[in-house]
């Protein structure tokens, strides 16, 4: 499980779902890659390096920790803005290599709103277990 988890959504609520919009976009620009097999988060594609601070892309990038969740409605309690959120065509990001930095969140923003002309901002959620989905839990006999 991971500790926390990046949320990057619109500003105000857009009631359009864009979801397979983001999707296909993200899958052909490489920074998605293959869906997991139990539920529905994809790896990290190769084109995710570029929002990664050099450091830890060397010290703490590892290919396929990282969960993308490209999720249709979300709400979460945001730390930052002391407020329940309540948002559509979310991407939030759970793993290891975080993009910690304003400029390479920016840099997402950017893309995001290139591909959906809405406008993006981050929010960091600390202390959670897992948003999108949860593994089985093994039992032994």
């Amino acid at each position: 499980m991971y500790k926390t988890a990046i949320i990057f959504h619109p500003v105000s609520f857009v009631g359009f779902n864009k979801i397979q919009l983001i999707e296909r976009h993200l899958l052909s620009s490489g920074i998605i890659g293959n869906r997991f097999r139990t539920f529905s988060a994809y790896t990290s594609g190769p084109a995710y390096r570029q929002f990664i601070p050099k450091l830890d892309a060397i010290t703490r990038y590892h290919y396929g920790i990282i969960r993308i969740y490209i999720v249709a409605l979300g709400q979460w309690f945001s730390n930052e803005h002391r407020l329940y959120m309540d948002h559509a065509n979310l991407v939030v990001i759970e793993g290891d290599a975080f993009i910690d930095s304003a400029v390479h969140t920016l840099k997402l923003c950017a893309f995001l709103k290139q591909i959906t002309g809405d406008d993006y901002l981050v929010d960091q959620i600390p202390s959670i277990g897992c948003l999108g989905g949860s593994e089985m839990h093994a039992h032994y006999c």
